[in-house]
């Protein structure tokens, strides 16, 4: 079982690098069968490849992703964190402000990596603090994923979040 400051230590990078864009040190951090989930954008990814896609995809819906993770609760292998995200959503043909929002994560560990990531944002609100609408998000998500596949179902993205 892994110590409580190598868990801290290792979230503590990955928000470092993430909020850097920096997918090839993310992927160093993450186990290499590591699972990723984003129930709001219904995303998942599965191993280093789809979680290096679904990051890259990500990372140009909101290019200045910057996370500050604020609060940790640990449970035997199972790390649980709160914080604040600042994105500004990269929607073709919208101005779009940058916002803040609250962010819940939930990771999990195994051979001294992070083996599961699971990202609460929500989606609706998003929508709503930007101005945009779900169709907005989902049709950026579908523009990047053209040209940076990705294992994501974008007809259910936001599903009524954003109408909300």
């Amino acid at each position: 079982m892994m110590t409580e400051s190598k868990m801290l230590s290792l979230v503590s990078e990955l928000a470092r690098v993430k909020s850097e864009q920096d997918v090839v040190a993310a992927l160093g951090i993450y186990h290499p069968d590591i699972e990723m989930l984003s129930p709001s954008f219904n995303a998942v990814a599965k191993g280093s490849e789809q979680v290096a896609q679904q990051l890259t995809v990500f990372f140009s819906l909101f290019p200045d992703y910057e996370v500050a993770i604020e609060q940790q609760a640990i449970n035997e292998n199972v790390l649980l964190a709160t914080g604040q995200v600042c994105i500004t959503p990269n929607i073709p043909g919208k101005k779009c402000p940058r916002i803040q929002l609250p962010v819940f994560i939930e990771f999990h560990f195994r051979d001294n990596k992070i083996s599961k990531e699971v990202f609460y944002l929500d989606a609706g609100l998003v929508c709503k603090k930007s101005g945009i609408t779900a169709d907005d998000l989902k049709n950026a998500t579908r523009t990047f994923q053209q040209t940076k596949p990705l294992l994501i179902n974008s007809e259910k993205v936001l599903n009524d979040e954003c109408s909300s």
